[in-house]
């Protein structure tokens, strides 16, 4: 039976068996996953057509060196996964809602039959993203909608290059491709934390591996350079996370969280000034911040360092710290927590 037809089996019966609210949300995630399979065409294809932009030839031609890297790198099977193309007409492939309650730190989530619980809701459809902001809104919760280029199916399908993200630059790119591939290496359901940063790990290590594989050793540097000033403000982000966490069981939530919500960009100010910002805390940072944003940054990049620790602790060897992790998959969610926090410990 083709996935495609064992997908739509089982979201209808997970429509049957939900209340009628989750009918909408399941047959327009069905409905917006069979078109954007539908739109793929084979890049060999394309590079072959003689109609293909010279532009969109060069940036598949790159793709393909990339994913074949990948493959080559990280053990993976050599199924159809960003072997083929489409143009969603669209500039981002899905829109996520992210949700956390006024005073608190800690995510919403939602449960799916193939992904598990995870800290954020997939629409195809923006407007229906938006309505679902409104919603929880009006419910007390602080809410983020934001556009994402890529997604990863978990192998379920192969998932094409798109339009969203093939003009890219070389080295964002690269990053991307190498971070939704890691989900096919290993993914947990219920713990989205682990699983985000994981991935990032595994696109820091394989984007380094990647360029100096081209030779591009001052890219390299540069990489590090930024990486170690992201790092730094994540930290800062991190800590203020902290002390909202402590304001929101005290006396004055409200009035504490206004003001370390604009301490925290005061400070980033200061780090701004003195050149010291990132492209993408600029943006961030420029957002009516609230607690949806702070999840943002905790689910993808706070255990990052832990598991960047496994890798270096393995030598290097990707390989080897696969199976670390997923060692480390098999325990608990609390056994796995307590080993990657003792990873974030200070070295002795």
């Amino acid at each position: 039976m083709p996935r495609i037809t064992k997908l739509l089996l089982s979201l209808s019966v997970c429509i049957s068996l939900s209340a009628c609210s989750q009918l909408s949300y399941y047959y327009q995630a069905a409905k917006g996953q069979a078109q954007l399979l539908n739109k793929r065409q084979p890049v060999e294809d394309l590079l072959a057509a003689a109609s293909t932009p010279s532009k969109l030839k060069q940036q598949l031609t790159k793709s393909q060196k990339i994913r074949r890297f990948a493959v080559e790198h990280m053990g993976l099977k050599d199924h159809g996964g960003f072997t083929q193309y489409a143009d969603l007409g669209r500039t981002h492939a899905v829109w996520n809602v992210v949700a956390a309650p006024e005073f608190s730190i800690e995510p919403r989530t939602w449960c799916f039959p193939i992904a598990g619980c995870v800290a954020y809701k997939g629409f195809f459809e923006q407007e229906m993203a938006l309505r679902e902001q409104e919603k929880l809104r009006s419910q007390g919760n602080d809410v983020l909608v934001y556009g994402v280029s890529a997604y990863s199916t978990l192998g379920w399908f192969d998932d094409p290059l798109l339009n969203t993200f093939i003009h890219y630059s070389d080295t964002e790119l690269a990053a991307l491709i190498f971070h939704e591939l890691s989900h096919q290496v290993l993914y947990i359901k219920d713990d989205s934390e682990f699983n985000e940063a994981f991935a990032t790990a595994v696109e820091h290590a394989m984007l380094e591996s990647w360029l100096r594989s081209q030779g591009n050793n001052d890219q390299i540097q540069q990489l590090a350079d930024q990486r170690l000033r992201h790092g730094r403000i994540t930290e800062l982000i991190l800590d203020f996370r902290q002390q909202l966490n402590s304001a929101y069981v005290g006396e004055q939530p409200a009035q504490d969280k206004v003001r370390l919500f604009e301490e925290m960009k005061r400070r980033y100010a200061e780090i701004q000034s003195q050149a010291e910002g990132t492209r993408y805390y600029d943006w961030w940072f420029s957002q009516p911040l609230n607690n949806a944003y702070l999840l943002t940054v905790s689910t993808y990049f706070r255990l990052v360092p832990a598991f960047s620790r496994m890798i270096n602790q393995e030598g290097g060897d990707l390989l080897a710290f696969f199976e670390s992790a997923k060692a480390l998959s098999k325990k608990s969610k609390s056994e796995r927590s307590l080993a990657l926090e003792n990873y974030l410990q200070p070295s002795s």
